[in-house]
């Protein structure tokens, strides 16, 4: 979950955002207008299933559990929930050798009470092993405590978990080391080999779970070489053999980037040419580059969400879209990206009071717009 934010806007509107604005402003009244036939009640998860695909969003025990409105608009809008965190390694086995998974068989069970599909996130990720792994991670054992990892925690959630995020953002160009990895002990170990491995972990834990490599910032002109590094990852992940169904790409967009839509469909285009499915698994709109005045940025948010899922729900192989929450009250952005100016930012389909934003109608309008499958 990571963007290269920039810098802070001026602090009157620029020509530039003020062009967005404005073809922003004509892009919400196209979709105010292909709303006509279609009513604004209608979920997301049904308008999505009528082309084929799944919409879902990912979710946290706490207000899960304990706030109703959340609760409710999950279930209105969501075919599919991923937890947050509750089934990442640090709060899954805090302590050595012993496993709690409470949580996230709260959220397992209220997904299979409520026939809902459930996506597993994540089995690998270098950011949250827990503690006492840190000595152990760094040695010689470093690679079997992983691979134990992932298949104690994938096997733990066998036959209810439809999809894993089985080794999350291993992409790094900047560290300098081969294949492009992330410079971790496990990778400097093991390499692509390693990763591989890890994909036969997952599938000897559960055979019929699609098994997603999960990665972020592959959408905007100065992330060629991230795509570049993607693409030679994934196609050297195939060549050796590992199960690997899909590729999962996070979008946490930036309004106001510049994004070009050919560049963009090439790429997708390129890892469907490899036989893998996509899924946009972490989709939020951060406004940190915009001006404070609200209807400009729900305009600019809900435009450029649009752009992008245009080309996205083009693709043949894409499968479906989560939103990395359903509401502005819990977006991990408000500490990950904070606005200078400390207000809070307008970057999912629902306001804080989960009402539907233009954002929720780009989405519905982007579905509506979506080729069949």
């Amino acid at each position: 979950m990571r963007n290269n934010i920039g810098q802070w806007p001026t602090k009157h509107i620029d020509r530039r955002t003020f062009l967005l604005a404005a073809g922003a402003g004509i892009a919400a009244a196209s979709v105010q207008v292909s709303r006509a036939d279609e009513p604004s009640e209608t979920p997301l998860r049904q308008r999505a299933e009528k082309k084929g695909l799944v919409f879902g969003t990912e979710v946290n025990a706490g207000p899960l559990f304990s706030l109703k409105q959340y609760q409710d608009a999950v279930l209105r809008d969501a075919a599919m929930i991923v937890p947050e965190n509750e089934m990442k390694w640090r709060p899954t086995q805090p302590t050595a050798r012993q496993s709690n998974y409470f949580n996230a068989d709260r959220i397992a069970k209220f997904a299979k009470d409520n026939m809902l599909l459930l996506r597993g996130h994540t089995a690998v990720w270098h950011q949250n092993p827990p503690a006492w792994t840190k000595d152990i991670i760094g040695s010689d054992d470093g690679q079997t405590l992983v691979l134990d990892h992932a298949r104690e925690l994938i096997n733990h959630f066998r036959g209810r978990v439809m999809e894993w995020d089985v080794v999350n953002e291993a992409i790094a160009p900047e560290d300098d080391m081969p294949d492009n990895l992330r410079n971790w002990a496990p990778y400097n170990k093991g390499g692509i080999d390693f990763i591989a491995d890890c994909f036969h972990a997952a599938r000897e834990a559960d055979p019929n779970a699609n098994l997603y490599y999960n990665d972020y910032s592959v959408y905007y002109q100065n992330q060629g070489h991230r795509r570049d590094a993607i693409l030679s990852f994934l196609e050297k992940l195939k060549s050796k053999g590992a199960p690997i169904d899909g590729f999962g790409i996070q979008s946490h967009l930036i309004a106001n980037a510049e994004f070009d839509e050919n560049v963009y469909r090439r790429f997708l285009s390129e890892v469907a040419d490899l036989g893998l499915k996509i899924r946009a698994t972490e989709l939020d709109v951060s406004d940190v580059r915009l001006e404070p005045d609200i209807k400009l940025r729900d305009t600019i948010v809900a435009a450029h969400t649009k752009q992008y899922l245009d080309v996205l729900f083009n693709e043949p192989a894409v499968v479906g879209l989560v939103t990395w929450g359903m509401t502005d009250r819990f977006s991990w952005l408000h500490k990950g990206w904070p606005r200078k100016d400390h207000l809070r930012q307008r970057c999912l389909p629902l306001d804080d009071n989960f009402a539907k934003k233009p954002m929720w109608y780009a989405i519905a309008d982007a579905f509506d717009h979506a080729p069949s499958r």
